[in-house]
């Protein structure tokens, strides 16, 4: 695989044909990047970015190498699923006050169904308690 590398190309006259464009100053000269593919070295490049695993790739790829590589992965894409990013974690919140909750726990213990004190309450007693009061929960 090649190395990818970043060209820049300043696109100006050279300094003593600057009065050709009256009052110009270095700042006003234009800046084009051209990023070269990592594979052919073609130009006109871009990123694509791709994981695997636990591995975040970076490619600079042609349009054509981009769908190249879109076409090899579209058995594997179209029978996957979108994955969330590390470090994102669903915030979980719970659909009890603390008060139903201390009343699930109550009537937990009355009906032989071991609780903690605090934290959690197992799924099977908030099953039970929901089935046994006609509540209906999604858990």
């Amino acid at each position: 695989m090649m190395k990818a590398f970043e060209r820049s190309v300043v696109l100006a006259c050279p300094k003593t044909s600057l009065r050709w464009f009256g009052s110009s100053t270095i700042q006003d000269m234009a800046i084009r990047n051209i990023v070269e593919s990592d594979i052919s070295g073609k130009p006109d490049a871009a990123t694509v970015t791709f994981g695997l695993g636990d591995t975040w790739f970076e490619i600079d790829l042609t349009d054509e190498e981009r769908k190249e590589l879109e076409k090899n992965l579209k058995e594997y894409i179209s029978k996957g699923r979108k994955a969330t990013k590390k470090g994102e974690k669903k915030r979980l919140v719970p659909e009890t006050t603390p008060e139903e909750r201390e009343e699930i726990r109550k009537w937990a213990r009355e009906n032989g169904h071991e609780v903690p004190e605090f934290g959690r309450i197992p799924k099977a007693v908030m099953k039970a308690h929901d089935e046994a009061h006609g509540i209906e929960r999604t858990l």
